[in-house]
């Protein structure tokens, strides 16, 4: 692995720290430690970086993602995926609530149209949804990037 792409890793996996004020003290440590061993010794970098990998993949605002690179920041990225999650639960809710919610909610025409599948196919709609807004808000300035941020304008109308 050469410098540029481990700096940028090690950039991106800071900020990811930074953000997640949830994350375990233990397993903070862990990932602070195998950043040692890739700063410390280059050779090592590729398996420290398969290390941070298997310890952060799948977690809310995870550097380590399929597909391509979020030009959204960690922080960012970790408030997203923790409304997303807060929509998810709540469509499911929403859609298992009564059957006639689920007769009358439907996907949108470029989506195939019709009914849903199921709540989870329903919830995970939504989501995908909250997820573009999020980001497009973020990307336009409109929104500061923190749970609070989204919050701090209906707080003070109230």
């Amino acid at each position: 692995m050469d410098e540029m792409e481990w700096n940028s890793l090690v950039i991106e996996v800071n900020n990811y720290l930074a953000a997640d004020d949830q994350l375990d003290a233990s397993l903070r440590q862990v990932v602070e430690l195998n950043l040692q061993v890739g700063n410390n010794n280059p050779n090592e970098r590729t398996a420290a970086t398969n290390a941070l990998k298997a310890l952060l993949r799948g977690r809310d605002g995870t550097p380590f993602r399929r597909g391509q690179k979020s030009k959204v920041p960690a922080a960012a990225r970790v408030a997203i995926d923790r409304v997303c999650g807060v929509v998810h639960e709540a469509a499911l809710a929403y859609y298992g609530h009564d059957a006639v919610i689920a007769a009358i909610s439907m996907k949108h025409a470029k989506s195939g149209g019709g009914q849903y599948e199921s709540a989870d196919d329903y919830a995970a709609a939504q989501s995908k949804k909250a997820r573009n807004t999020l980001s497009k808000m973020f990307k336009d300035g409109s929104w500061d990037g923190t749970v609070d941020g989204l919050l701090g304008d209906s707080v003070s109308e109230e």
